[in-house]
């Protein structure tokens, strides 16, 4: 069965002589994953269609009962190359591509994750930051895939963030320091004002998210507590996040 599907690109690796296998996250059909064949001799066919970060038209053909689809050839929608170009922008966009290798479902379709994905990536290659954009995607990707941290409340009492809370990277929330039990961990503090900014970031626009302008503290209190959600979602520190620290300043 022959289908095309809008696409990114969120990983590829050489497979034999010429193939290549392609994991790429869909407008219609989520997260998948296809086997191109020759597509490192076939310049006419893919051409820089199947890079990493590429939103692409992808033409499709499926078997019953075969667990890889094939990719026959790459209609380039938009090309990223100024993130490959910046070390920043490559460091960012990595941690977001691995994210949604390692926790969108496979095939289950999610329209509203790949519109941000594409967006983000749209605004990672035009020169935006990239630490605030890794923010965002991070806040509203994980919303939009089940993982949504509850900030506002104490997950113990319910009293409410109006002061500074811990968070607390098991149970994906926040508890209030009259309900912590210490640990012998470091605590992730999390500010009134990193709160609110992250439910600013999360119901804004997505066209007028960049209005926001958050302190570098806020930016440091989200990262830590990202972090250890993330960890804690995953299984795993992502290999991309140790490249990100190794050339951005958080």
């Amino acid at each position: 069965m022959k289908s095309k599907t809008e696409a990114v690109i969120i990983g590829s690796m050489n497979l034999g002589e010429a193939d290549k296998l392609v994991t790429f996250f869909s407008l219609e059909r989520g997260k998948l994953r296809g086997v191109a064949k020759n597509a490192r001799k076939s310049f006419r066919r893919f051409g820089a269609g199947l890079e990493l970060f590429t939103h692409a038209r992808l033409h499709l053909y499926e078997k019953e009962h075969q667990e890889l689809i094939r990719i026959e050839s790459s209609d380039i929608v938009s090309q990223h190359f100024d993130i490959a170009g910046d070390l920043d922008r490559l460091a960012a966009g990595s941690v977001m591509v691995e994210l949604v290798r390692e926790i969108a479902p496979e095939g289950e379709r999610n329209p509203q994750a790949f519109l941000l994905l594409a967006h983000l990536l749209h605004l990672l290659n035009e020169g935006a930051d990239p630490l605030f954009l890794l923010r965002i995607f991070e806040i509203r990707f994980l919303s939009l895939l089940g993982f949504q941290p509850k900030l506002d409340k104490c997950l113990s009492c319910g009293c409410g963030a109006a002061r500074p809370m811990v968070f607390y990277g098991l149970k994906g929330g926040v508890l209030c320091p009259d309900c912590l039990v210490s640990s012998g961990e470091d605590q992730i503090q999390l500010s009134p004002g990193a709160i609110g900014f992250y439910y600013h970031a999360l119901r804004m626009d997505l066209d007028k998210v960049t209005r926001l302008k958050p302190s570098a503290e806020i930016m440091r209190e989200l990262d830590r507590a990202f972090a250890s959600h993330t960890l804690h979602i995953v299984g795993k520190r992502l290999k991309s996040d140790g490249f990100l620290r190794s050339v951005c300043p958080l």
